[in-house]
């Protein structure tokens, strides 16, 4: 799906412009335009993109493959850059993370992406670019829409946050076993670890458009990127914290049930222990020897099992006289 939005000198906002004016507004003077592509086919990427912007054939490429990772790649005439956004899966502790990518020139800018974005929908109305957005140039809608973009990280990191501290402190209490709270644990630090693998390199790319000298982004609009640096690098000390309390917590959990394992292995040992002794007395006397004349005496038997029943106790007084028990 294509959708156009073009502001004109005048300060008339179009919504819905067809394709094929596309290439006669970018001929047009203090005209700027917003083309958003949610979900192209092929056709439409080699529409828009070679066809009317003739981007560069890497550009093209990277645009229309996931990359995983951020990026930021100038053209002279243009910025190709890569953003992510954050969002929560299913289970609590499930981060998932979808590619936008963004052309950026110095009258136009196009946006690309598989499925809706709130940051992109609350720019999306004519009304905005009348006084925002479009109305400030295409690199303040840039700005708006990465400030909006990051925003939306702060609940989603927030809600990931406490979800682990609660974690945490369940490992200590859960009754689920331990193969189900090691998957719970190890999903909290996988999605830590793909926070800080996205957000440290969109800190990176963010210092880039507040500090670098791009033609396609004025100097008084670099210091609104700097904003959103110091907004994304509080963020990325956040992830980075999270993933070493992850970290922690599967390694307390480990610790846990090594301790559990010993206790029981230690009471089993000590099982074992107290029925040593009475096994031999028992297989001595299982020999089954003809020359045992004890054996013929009638108060033998309670005497052994009054010798059992003493050599456990005594055993048993022993170990919680050394605090074994």
């Amino acid at each position: 799906m294509i959708r156009i939005i073009c502001r004109r000198g005048d300060g008339r906002v179009a919504m819905d412009v067809p394709v094929s004016e596309l290439a006669h507004l970018l001929q047009e003077p203090d005209t700027s335009t917003w083309v958003d592509l949610q979900a192209p086919t092929e056709e439409e990427y080699k529409r828009v993109l070679q066809d009317v912007y003739d981007f560069h054939p890497l550009a093209i490429e990277d645009a229309i493959r996931d990359l995983h990772l951020p990026k930021l790649d100038d053209y002279g005439s243009y910025l190709y850059l890569v953003f992510h956004t954050v969002s929560l899966g299913d289970e609590p502790m499930d981060v998932h993370t979808d590619e936008i990518d963004v052309f950026l020139g110095e009258n136009y800018l196009v946006t690309i992406h598989e499925a809706e974005r709130r940051s992109i929908e609350r720019c999306w109305y004519a009304q905005h670019h009348s006084q925002a957005g479009l109305a400030r140039g295409a690199a303040m809608l840039l700005y708006e829409l990465l400030d909006s973009q990051v925003d939306t990280y702060i609940p989603i990191i927030d809600s990931f946050e406490e979800q682990l501290e609660k974690l945490g402190d369940e490992i200590f209490l859960s009754s689920d076993s331990e193969k189900e709270m090691l998957d719970r644990l190890l999903t909290a630090k996988s999605s830590s670890l793909r926070l800080v693998r996205i957000l440290a390199p969109q800190r990176e790319l963010l210092g880039r458009l507040s500090t670098g000298d791009y033609g396609v982004i004025p100097t008084t609009v670099r210091m609104y990127f700097r904003d959103v640096y110091d907004h994304l690098a509080r963020l990325v000390n956040l992830a980075e914290s999270m993933r070493e309390l992850s970290s922690s917590t599967i390694e307390t959990h480990l610790a846990l049930a090594n301790n559990r394992m010993n206790e029981v292995m230690k009471m089993l040992t000590m099982v074992s222990t107290i029925f040593i002794p009475l096994s031999f007395i028992a297989g001595v006397y299982g020999m089954n020897f003809h020359q045992m004349p004890e054996l013929d005496q009638p108060w033998f038997y309670p005497l052994v099992w009054v010798l059992f029943i003493g050599i456990a106790v005594t055993m048993l007084i022993v170990f919680r006289r050394r605090r074994w028990i």
